[in-house]
């Protein structure tokens, strides 16, 4: 009934965590490697890989929109849209059909995405100006159909019916990582406005909140400029705050100024 979509960029496949404890009914699930070089694909009993290597990180939009494919190739009815590092229970799954079996094909479907320490609320997250901000915890308020009335949601743990994927249009290719789920949820909320949020809290890690990295946040704000850009062009709004934004933020961080080359190269131009 679901497919899982994982996307792995530069980790090995069998340190996945979905594939930690053994499959007890049989499971299929597809990984789109955008890492330089192919890897192995492990053999785990009760569990078909559905593998397709992209040597050059085309992101993950064009992943989700592959797996799609895949998906309605082998009969499928919904994916289940994963990152690499994202920790799940094999028990997911079985909610996930519970709640899809219940609601059906009209809607999206997303987890409850906090921090390891359970103070923020990352997904479902306030939306202002297409600047997501988190919630606190203590304060955030659990409604399983969940309007998205100035709010989004991440792709991380999204299920989403086929059948509302394509009406959607799929993921724009050219928004490669950050800014994609935005793209993707508002062209949603033009066929409808509230998601069903399943009472599953995920612990995960947003970019941006994982502490001091140089080299990898430097590498992320091009793709943050892009995304900006993109989303800007394909909906026809003005985004230059959100990139701007986050360029005060890495400059002050890093008392560095080369990040406002990447915004007038990749984002101002």
């Amino acid at each position: 009934m679901l497919l899982p979509i994982i996307v792995v960029y530069n980790k090995e496949i069998k340190e996945l965590p979905i594939l930690n404890a053994p499959f007890q009914l049989k499971t299929e699930i597809f990984i789109y490697d955008n890492s330089l070089f192919p890897q192995e694909v492990p053999i785990i009993e009760n569990l078909t890989i559905y593998y397709t290597h992209d040597k050059n990180n085309s992101g993950v939009s064009r992943a989700y929109n592959q797996g799609v494919m895949i998906a309605k190739k082998i009969d499928k009815r919904a994916v289940v849209l994963l990152d690499q590092d994202t920790i799940f229970t094999k028990d997911f799954l079985t909610l996930y059909e519970e709640k899809y079996i219940e609601y059906g094909e009209q809607y999206i479907y997303s987890p409850i995405i906090c921090n390891s320490k359970s103070t923020k609320i990352y997904s479902p997250n306030l939306l202002n100006n297409f600047i997501g901000k988190t919630q606190s915890f203590d304060e955030f308020q659990f409604r399983e159909k969940y309007d998205l009335n100035k709010k989004s949601v991440i792709n991380s743990g999204l299920m989403i019916p086929i059948s509302l994927f394509e009406k959607i249009g799929g993921y724009k290719e050219n928004i490669k990582l950050d800014f994609s789920d935005i793209y993707f949820i508002e062209k949603y909320k033009k066929i409808e406005n509230k998601i069903i949020l399943i009472d599953l809290y995920i612990n995960h890690c947003i970019s941006g909140d994982e502490g001091y990295n140089f080299a990898k946040e430097y590498t992320r704000y091009k793709y943050y400029c892009l995304g900006a850009k993109e989303l800007q062009n394909a909906l026809n709004i003005s985004i230059w705050h959100s990139p701007f934004r986050r360029l005060l933020r890495l400059t002050l961080k890093y008392k560095s100024f080369v990040f406002f080359k990447i915004f007038f190269t990749y984002f101002y131009k």
